[in-house]
C-alpha cells in the first residue's frame, strides 16, 4: 500500500536532516514526503531548504515542501494530509529518528486487516528510559511517583493502552515484547489511514507549537468505534526529544492546561468520576510544576506566580474553552515562538 509522510518542521534543521535520512533509508519508501514548513524566519526557512537539497533522495519519493501560514503542529498535520495523494498517512515528528524497518513492518498490518485503522511502534529512548528508572536520582524517581499517582503524563506497565479522564496515556510493559490493542497512537511515528480525514482533522485552535493534538485526535477515532487500532514493539523509532522548536517553560504550562480542558470538555463525560479523576490530575501538574522551577533552576517568585496562575488560567476563560475559541492563549503568548 502507498503511503505519505507528513511531517511539520519548526526551528529543527540539524536533527531534521537526520530525521529524513532514516526516511530515505526505509526498507519500504514512502510515495511522497510532506514537509510543512512551520518557521516564521526567513534565516530558517532557508536552512531547512538547504537541509533538505542536501540529501539523495531515492528516485521515486516525490518530496513536497508547503509553507504554513502558522507555527502549529496540528494546522501543518492538517495541511499535510489534504496535500497528500495515497492510501495511509504516516505522520512523524521532525525529531525521530526511525529504525529502517519501521515502515515495512507496520504496512504491512494494513493488508492484513482490514479493520486496523493506525497503528504506532515503540519509542527506544521510553524503553531505555524504564529500564534506567531504577537507578535513576531520588528527585527523578519521585517525579514518576507523582505522575503516576496523579496521572499527569504517562501511565506505565499498564494491561492496555488507554486514555484517562486526566489525560494521560498508558502504555505496556515496554521492556517486553508486545502487540495490544489501543485507545490512542502518536502522530510522533503513527500511521493512519487517509479517509479517516474525510471526518476528522487535528484541532486548528492549537496553535503555538501546539499539543496534545495527537490524542485529540485518536482518541475521537477511538470513541467513535471507526477500527482498530494497535500499539506494537516489533516496529521502533527513536524521539530525540531535542529542546528546540519547543515552548518555553511558562507558555508551555499554559498551553497544556488550555488544551487539555479543551479535550476533556469535548471527548470526556462529565460524571462524577471523570471530573474527580480530571480535577486531581490538575493538582499534579501544580506540585510537578512546582518542582520542575527548582530542577531547571528557573526558580524565582515571578516563575512561582505563573505556575499558579496557570492552574486557574483555563477556569477563568472556560465560557471560551466550552465554544472551542482558545484564540485568548494565542493573544497572551504570541510572544513567545
Amino acid at each position: 500500500m502507498d503511503f505519505s509522510v507528513v511531517i511539520p518542521i519548526y526551528k529543527r534543521n540539524e536533527i531534521f536532516k537526520k530525521c529524513l535520512i532514516s526516511i530515505n533509508n526505509q526498507l519500504l519508501k514512502p510515495k511522497e514526503i510532506i514537509i510543512v514548513n512551520n518557521n516564521t524566519d526567513l534565516k530558517d526557512s532557508n536552512q531547512l531548504y538547504k537541509v533538505i537539497d542536501s540529501i539523495n533522495f531515492v528516485q521515486n519519493i516525490n518530496v513536497i515542501i508547503i509553507n504554513s501560514p502558522k507555527n502549529s503542529g496540528a494546522i501543518a498535520r492538517n495541511i499535510g494530509v489534504k496535500k497528500s495523494s495515497t492510501q495511509l498517512i504516516a505522520f512523524l515528528d521532525s525529531d525521530v529518528i526511525l529504525e529502517k524497518e519501521y515502515y515495512s513492518t507496520l504496512i504491512k498490518y494494513f493488508s492484513k486487516n482490514s479493520d486496523l485503522i493506525a497503528i504506532q511502534g515503540v519509542d527506544k529512548s521510553f524503553v531505555k528510559s524504564q529500564k534506567k528508572f531504577q537507578h535513576s536520582s531520588f528527585f527523578n524517581k519521585l517525579a514518576n511517583y507523582i505522575e503516576e499517582f496523579f496521572e499527569t503524563s504517562s501511565l506505565h506497565n499498564r494491561k492496555r493502552a488507554f486514555v484517562s479522564p486526566s489525560l494521560a496515556v498508558s502504555h505496556p510493559n515496554v521492556k517486553k515484547e508486545f502487540e495490544i490493542t489501543t485507545e490512542w497512537v502518536s502522530t510522533c511515528a503513527g500511521i493512519f489511514k487517509r479517509k479517516l480525514f474525510d471526518k476528522y482533522q487535528f484541532p486548528n485552535q492549537f496553535v503555538t507549537y501546539s499539543n496534545n493534538e495527537y490524542l485529540f485526535l485518536s482518541y475521537s477515532l477511538f470513541l467513535n468505534k471507526e477500527g482498530l487500532m494497535l500499539y506494537t514493539s516489533k516496529a521502533q523509532y527513536i524521539d530525540v526529544q531535542t529542546s528546540k522548536g519547543r515552548l518555553n517553560y511558562i507558555p508551555l504550562i499554559f498551553q497544556i492546561q488550555v488544551n487539555d480542558y479543551f479535550i476533556f470538555c469535548r471527548l470526556f463525560k462529565r460524571n462524577f468520576y471523570n471530573i474527580i479523576v480530571f480535577v486531581k490530575s490538575r493538582f499534579g501538574h501544580l506540585i510537578i510544576n512546582f518542582l520542575r522551577l527548582f530542577s531547571r533552576n528557573i526558580f524565582s517568585f515571578r516563575n512561582l506566580l505563573f505556575v499558579l496562575l496557570s492552574s486557574i488560567y483555563p477556569i477563568i476563560f472556560i465560557r471560551f474553552i466550552l465554544k472551542g475559541d482558545l484564540s485568548f492563549y494565542e493573544k497572551h503568548f504570541s510572544n513567545y515562538q
